[in-house]
């Protein structure tokens, strides 16, 4: 049969000057006799008793010269105990006032009140529909000072919990609650609220807080009399009365305000009118007795909440953070953002950076614009995208040029997007040379003078060519550009994009513009392969 051993006892162990404590309360631990071991100090421990130790202690990590250095005897005494016992009795029985004082653990303690030697009793129970507490009492029989506090056995819950209960009768009165260190108590009816850590753990009942806070209020005003007393005590010729007089009076106030107090909660133990019990603690550790339980209280409300990072660390809990974690926050609003990403030079191919931001079109649709800018080679692009993709239909603009303020009018050349103008028989397919531009009419037109220009036709001089060659054809085309930049000839403009991502302002909108015939047409069977659309495979997609 096993048996158990109770070790109730504090070593302590000084070397080089540091102290290690170390605590064995309450441990159970079995061997196979029908015995148990008491140790006392100052002895001889026997070579054999040592190797056991050495055995039971190994799981603890004791130091293995720990014995070496102390000198113990083990005496053996005969016990009748069992392992049945100790299966009859779980760590965290039921709370009942028949076998408590079996479940106690006392042990003895310094009492922080007069350094002497005092005795802490603890109770290991679990609370109906609650969870396992550790009861915690401390009496000192030298100086009776009294301690009592309870902390909660388990882990602490992920949640905060706020818990409110109308109390409207004597049956509400005696709901037991646990407050945790870390709980506010509020009664707003009274304009009373307890803060944390004013005290510790609380195991009562809503009647007993009570009494607990006219029991503190009149130690308050015991102390109060008490320093009157000491005032008028006082010797003449050491005080002066004036001052005297004006703080026993200032005292005297206090106290009328705390008998006032007392007197209202008083009147709310007597129930002479309703109020709200309010338990707030963020461990989420504290709990109010729901005498319906199972079933649900419909006085009570209780609300779990997720706490705040203040919360947490004064809780002492810390978020974890992994190194995969991203340290990049998600802009609130990427419209309102310029993104920035390294890219190379098209130019010099030296790395620079592109700037990148979203806009939206008034009635159109979003765009992407991306400018380019190098310091190595002072090279600078510009490109606009569009941030919806491809539209079920494609689009045509036909803009009729009849007054000079036509020139400002908003266009966006897309990259799939076709530009022809058929008064100067002119037509670019497929505008890459100036696709991807967000800018006016009057800045397309410029950016084609300024390209035709500066082109370089290879074939179009030499003795052999004829007085009306290209180069004469270019000409021409160029200044009737220019013409139409300076407000002299008005021509029609028509933008077609299959991909439906091309743009020309109306100056009317939203009202439709006379000068502006905007058509939505389908795309042939060219077009869509063009754009890829033949290559996608849309099986069993589904949009949202």
């Amino acid at each position: 049969m096993l048996a158990n051993i109770n070790l109730d006892h504090l070593f302590i162990e000084r070397t080089k000057g540091l102290s290690v404590f170390l605590l064995l309360l309450s441990q159970t631990i079995k061997v196979s006799t029908h015995s148990y071991f008491i140790l006392h100090s100052n002895r001889e421990i026997e070579e054999t008793t040592k190797s056991e130790l050495t055995t039971l202690f190994g799981a603890r990590k004791q130091p293995q010269d720990y014995w070496n250095r102390k000198h113990f005897k083990l005496s053996v005494i005969s016990s009748s105990d069992t392992k049945a016992d100790h299966e009859t009795h779980p760590i965290f029985s039921a709370l009942s006032a028949d076998d408590a004082e079996d479940q106690l653990t006392e042990i003895e303690s310094l009492c922080m009140n007069c350094y002497g030697q005092g005795h802490t009793r603890l109770l290991l129970t679990r609370i109906p529909y609650y969870k396992e507490v550790i009861l915690s009492s401390f009496e000192c029989d030298s100086c009776h000072f009294k301690n009592n506090d309870i902390q909660p056995a388990q882990r602490m819950e992920p949640y905060g919990i706020l818990i409110n209960v109308h109390v409207i009768n004597a049956k509400d009165l005696n709901r037991q609650f646990v407050k945790s260190s870390y709980g506010t108590v509020r009664i707003k009816e009274l304009d009373f609220e307890q803060a944390p850590h004013s005290e510790n753990g609380l195991l009562t009942t809503i009647e007993g807080f009570f009494d607990s806070i006219i029991e503190n209020i009149n130690k308050t005003v015991k102390q109060i009399e008490e320093t009157i007393d000491e005032i008028r005590k006082k010797p003449k010729e050491n005080s002066t009365n004036d001052n005297d007089e004006q703080n026993i009076l200032q005292f005297q106030q206090q106290k009328q305000k705390l008998y006032e107090f007392i007197n209202r909660v008083e009147s709310f133990k007597t129930l002479s009118q309703t109020f709200h019990f309010e338990l707030d603690d963020p461990s989420g550790n504290s709990f109010i007795e729901n005498p319906n339980a199972p079933y649900r209280d419909e006085q009570m409300k209780i609300k779990k909440y997720r706490r705040t990072p203040e919360q947490n660390t004064l809780l002492g809990i810390t978020e974890e953070t992994t190194e995969n974690e991203s340290t990049f926050e998600k802009p609130d609003d990427i419209k309102d953002e310029v993104l920035i990403f390294q890219t190379n030079c098209p130019s010099c191919d030296s790395p620079c950076n592109t700037n990148m931001k979203v806009t939206e079109i008034p009635y159109f649709k979003e765009i992407i614009i991306m400018a380019t800018s190098c310091d190595v080679c002072g090279h600078k692009s510009n490109e606009v995208k569009s941030g919806t993709g491809i539209a079920p239909k494609g689009i045509r603009y036909r803009l009729i040029m009849n007054d000079p303020i036509d020139l400002n009018r908003d266009i966006l050349v897309s990259e799939t997007s076709s530009l022809s103008i058929p008064d100067l028989d002119f037509e670019l397919s497929s505008s890459r040379s100036i696709g991807g531009r967000f800018t006016t009419v009057e800045g397309i037109f410029t950016t084609l003078k300024s390209q035709l220009t500066t082109i370089i036709m290879p074939f179009s001089g030499g003795d052999s060519r004829a007085s009306n060659s290209d180069q004469n054809h270019m000409t021409s085309f160029i200044n009737d550009i220019s013409a139409v930049l300076a407000g002299e000839k008005f021509v029609t403009i028509v933008l077609d994009d299959p991909a439906g991502n091309c743009y020309l302002q109306n100056i009317c909108a939203p009202e439709p513009d006379p000068q502006l015939i905007i058509e939505h047409y389908e795309r042939t069977d060219e077009q869509d392969e063009a754009l890829g659309l033949k290559d996608m495979n849309v099986e069993n997609y589904t949009t949202s």
